[in-house]
């Protein structure tokens, strides 16, 4: 685990997972239960992709859920609770896990900026699932500034990295170029202190 960290409020951490731990949990991540037609912008028209959802909050950060309820929801999905376990350990102690679930880009399937959060205090644990990846494909996750008019960061979509962000922090992942054969997922782990 090597910890970059890229702005004061995007840290980075790569090869987070072992590496034979990565390889299982991209497995796991590319097998069945994904759903078509999620989206990160909610205006008419806006791009869809692929979601599995695995615990917790589906609207908004301000609904009210059991935080011991959330987490019992990740016992359908081991692997899962156990990358959870690591991030509250290493990474968010003290953190409650609000909502988690993935993102699939294939080519063709582009986000739109937006928040995690509609509320302060909450933070995004973003992992990038997929097993390989290349520069030329794209598929970068896109920091932008409160007002949206310029780019703080960018994380490149390298496989077995963990992005940790606050939830209120404006992004967007972008599609994957042409030339990718690869579905582009994101786990994300959404808490709160």
């Amino acid at each position: 685990m090597s910890w970059v960290i890229m702005t004061s409020s995007v840290r980075v951490i790569d090869n987070f997972l072992a590496a034979e731990s990565h390889q299982k949990m991209a497995s796991y991540l590319r097998g069945p239960g994904w759903a078509y037609g999620s989206y990160s912008d909610p205006s008419p028209g806006a791009p869809r992709y692929w979601y599995k959802h695995f615990a917790g909050l589906v609207n908004s950060a301000a609904e009210d859920a059991s935080v011991g309820t959330i987490e019992g929801e990740l016992a359908n999905a081991p692997p899962i609770a156990a990358m959870w376990a690591a991030i509250r350990a290493n990474v968010l102690p003290e953190h409650e896990l609000l909502r988690c679930y993935a993102n699939g880009y294939p080519y063709g399937a582009d986000g739109g900026v937006h928040l995690d959060a509609d509320v302060p205090g909450h933070v995004t644990a973003l992992y990038f699932g997929h097993a390989r990846w290349e520069p030329n494909w794209g598929g970068e996750t896109v920091f932008f500034d409160s007002e949206r008019q310029d780019v703080v960061a960018t994380a490149y979509a390298r496989p077995n990295r963990l992005v940790v962000f606050p939830g209120d922090l404006p992004h967007v992942a972008r599609g994957v170029s042409r030339i990718c054969p690869e579905l582009r997922i994101t786990l994300m782990f959404k808490a709160r202190a």
